[in-house]
């Protein structure tokens, strides 16, 4: 069996996946609020909340979309085989 080709659309499930992973992080931020404004960490609902997710899911699905181009260009050259026993 060869591995030639990853489908690009795969790259959308790992930008969701980053988003919902920000957003995680930007609710724990905003529990944690109280604590980093003491230490002079401004803390904002629309960074929190809006920007960080978005820009984070965009990040992580642009990173998976490198990666697939990359190894769809090489795969192509040299592709990854593997035997399977029935």
């Amino acid at each position: 069996m060869k591995l030639t080709k990853i489908n690009y659309g795969s790259a959308v499930i790992f930008g969701i996946m980053s988003f919902f992973l920000y957003l995680a992080v930007g609710i724990l931020q905003w529990s944690m609020r109280s604590t980093l404004m003491a230490q002079g960490v401004s803390v904002h609902a629309l960074q929190t909340f809006v920007e960080a997710p978005i820009i984070g899911g965009v990040a992580g699905y642009l990173m998976i979309l490198f990666g697939i181009v990359v190894y769809n260009f090489i795969a192509r050259r040299y592709p990854i085989s593997w035997n399977v026993k029935k």
